[in-house]
């Protein structure tokens, strides 16, 4: 899922150093699986709330994607089939500190710079590719997504 502000910049994630796949890892807004007979949608709103303490004021479908990623530092293969979603938060976040580490909203720009000096999920970029036609309806061709 990626969530954006008003302003359009996109918030991140840093991931809670306790997670057993990926910790410590910047990666998109929020991550989770749906419960046995859960909608995608739903289980996106949920992790939603669990992880950041916040509803989306906006949650809309943004495709799916399939990937096949190994953990570097872990070993663990990232292995998904992805419902995508794009939205809205416009209140501000309360992260679960089990689950996130730490926040930021960044532009196309800061995300560049960041993405150069930090370490991402290994499948970052895959999700934010495959979502970037439904961030660029959301947020507008002029905002550089």
């Amino acid at each position: 899922m990626f969530l954006f502000d008003e302003q359009g910049r996109l918030l991140l994630q840093q991931r809670a150093l306790g997670k057993y796949h990926s910790p410590g890892v910047w990666s998109n807004t929020c991550c989770g699986h749906p419960y046995p007979g859960e909608a995608p949608f739903a289980a996106a709103a949920r992790r939603t709330h669990e992880e950041l303490g916040v509803s989306p004021s906006l949650l809309a479908e943004a495709g799916t994607v399939r990937y096949n990623h190994p953990d570097p530092a872990s070993g663990l293969v990232e292995q998904e089939y992805n419902h995508l979603f794009v939205g809205l938060v416009q209140a501000p976040v309360r992260p679960d500190p089990e689950e996130v580490a730490r926040t930021a909203l960044v532009t196309p720009d800061e995300l560049a710079r960041r993405h150069a000096a930090d370490t991402f999920s290994a499948w970052f970029m895959t999700v934010l590719d495959a979502a970037r036609p439904a961030i660029r309806e959301l947020t507008g061709p002029s905002a550089g997504w």
